[in-house]
């Protein structure tokens, strides 16, 4: 997912705040970013994820409004969190 953001200008390089962003959004669409995972896995150790990213990114061709997702409002599900065991090593 990828959103489209607008909203009234803001100065260079003024941020826009985690609680004023929803405000902000415009619409989404879905997508790609795409990787050469042959380059990435030669460049990765000296450099990371560097020319490997860099092929091109694909978007759907249209944006859905967060105005059409509003009847698909639903409340967030409890997320229930398993405490993990620590890790035994056998011999």
């Amino acid at each position: 997912m990828a959103f489209f953001v607008g909203g009234p200008p803001t100065k260079l390089g003024e941020t826009v705040s985690i609680e004023r962003a929803a405000e902000r959004i415009f619409g989404m669409v879905l997508m790609n970013d795409w990787s050469a995972r042959d380059i990435q896995k030669w460049e990765y150790v000296p450099l990371g994820p560097f020319l490997g990213k860099s092929f091109g990114t694909t978007i759907s061709p249209w944006i859905v409004t967060m105005d059409a997702l509003a009847p698909f409002v639903t409340d967030n599900m409890k997320q229930v969190m398993f405490p993990f065991s620590p890790a035994r090593l056998r011999y």
